[in-house]
């Protein structure tokens, strides 16, 4: 059955095939079936609940000289396109949690306002992520600044979260104890890219992508996934003996 006059466009209607053959209505869009017996149909009731629905689930529209514009600018621009791509998933977590801000008009970001919208984040997700909506604010409104949709960048200037001085360090250097215990418990197909990390510093997604024959001359030559930048790690005897023991795999 087609909505028409009597059912409302962008609503599916149909009758049950068998007994006690109920009538059934559901918004295309979402698939939310809407509940005629609550929503009685022809009823202000039903009309006003096929407009919630519509309206829950419309897509979302970019107005001009609000946040969301300049978001939207960025992200289709190069340089949000020529970042790597772990970088692009990393800033849209930001653009995704300042979602519900997106129509907030640009005159109202001002430096006392990005402060609080970083303590805010700091508040509810840790001091990281904090500092990370501060600097993907500061590269937005830099990028719209340089094309004249801002007049400066509100951004510019704010310091990251500050580190509490009680919280303990979760990512302080393992003593040689406990490298050397770890490594010896590791399974033989793990061995190797724990050594790359722990012997040259790299991300564990730039260590599990090395090919087997990514040292020669006695250095490790890469670039790193996210920023693409080129590094070059000397292979020391330890990490050597491991690379030469390995597993045969297509990856270290």
């Amino acid at each position: 059955m087609k909505a028409g006059k009597w059912w409302p466009k962008g609503f599916r209607v149909w009758v049950d095939k068998k007994p006690p053959f109920r009538t059934r209505c559901q918004h295309r869009k979402s698939g939310v079936m809407v509940d005629l017996v609550k929503f009685p149909h022809a009823t202000a009731a039903f009309y006003a609940e096929c407009a919630r629905l519509d309206a829950a689930h419309a897509p979302d529209t970019v107005k001009p000289g609000t946040l969301a514009a300049i978001v939207e600018g960025y992200r289709g621009s190069r340089a949000f396109l020529d970042l790597a791509p772990r970088t692009r998933a990393d800033y849209q977590k930001i653009f995704d949690y300042l979602h519900p801000i997106r129509d907030t008009e640009l005159t109202r970001f001002t430096t006392p306002f990005i402060v609080k919208l970083r303590d805010r984040a700091h508040d509810q997700k840790g001091e990281r992520f904090g500092t990370y909506v501060k600097a993907v604010l500061s590269v937005v409104f830099g990028w719209a600044r340089e094309r004249g949709f801002v007049a400066d960048n509100p951004a510019k200037g704010v310091k990251g979260v500050k580190r509490r001085k009680d919280r303990p360090d979760a990512n302080r250097p393992w003593s040689d104890g406990e490298r050397d215990a770890v490594l010896a418990a590791a399974p033989p197909h793990m061995r190797p890219a724990l050594a790359v990390m722990m012997f040259t510093g790299l991300a564990p997604g730039d260590a599990l992508s090395l090919p087997r024959d990514c040292w020669q001359g006695g250095s490790i030559e890469v670039r790193r996934n996210k920023t693409g930048v080129a590094v070059s790690w000397p292979v020391i005897a330890p990490l050597k003996a491991i690379l030469d023991d390995a597993p045969a795999h297509d990856a270290v």
